[in-house]
């Protein structure tokens, strides 16, 4: 018999110090075989952050096929080209496996924490400016494993001991204390935290 999988995710996005709205944005979106994920970090701060970050969230939301995930960056890189520019990480996880499909642009941070810890690739550039040739990367969870997607405003050189609490609190818990706990106050910053059970 094959036990029943689950992904538990919370999210928390908080603007820059002084200011009202900012540029990072983070989505969740079950879809029917997969959950997917996008952190958007549009460079800059402030209301015209702001603005380009929600043309890039309704682009993304917009688009039907989730699961090509080198197609929507593609199109992202396309549509707002010569534009602000923006870190891009986007990535689906399939519950009854555990796989991990990620493609990243820029200097966001998707790591793997739990049984065997690991950063995935994110591939230098700017979306809508200059960018290497994106690369998609495949992992997977086991359960207990942790999938943690942040924006430069959170340090990345945190290490689950600095937090243990992240291996008991709810996700959506997880995600904010991690932006409190270990983010730059004068920058934007966001997380997506994902538990696999």
């Amino acid at each position: 018999m094959m036990t029943q999988r689950t992904l538990e995710t919370g999210q928390y996005v908080r603007s820059a110090l002084g200011h009202f709205v900012g540029g990072d944005v983070a989505i969740v979106e079950p879809q029917s075989e997969f959950i997917f994920l996008a952190l958007v970090d549009v460079l800059g701060h402030g209301p015209q952050a702001h603005h380009t970050a929600i043309e890039i969230e309704a682009f993304i939301r917009a688009w039907e096929n989730k699961h090509d995930l080198l197609g929507l960056l593609a199109e992202l890189h396309q549509q707002h080209i010569h534009g602000r520019g923006a870190v891009i990480g986007l990535c689906t996880i399939q519950p009854d496996s555990g796989e991990i499909r990620y493609v990243g642009i820029g200097n966001a941070t998707c790591r793997m924490v739990g049984e065997n810890s690991r950063h995935l690739l994110t591939r230098e550039g700017v979306v809508g400016q200059s960018m290497r040739t994106p690369s998609l990367e495949v992992a997977t969870l086991v359960p207990g494993d942790l999938l943690l997607l942040h924006s430069d405003g959170v340090s990345s050189r945190f290490e689950l001991d600095d937090c243990p609490q992240l291996r008991i609190d709810s996700m959506p818990t997880s995600a904010k204390r991690i932006v409190m706990q270990f983010g730059r106050a004068h920058d934007d910053a966001s997380c997506i935290a994902v538990r696999y059970a």
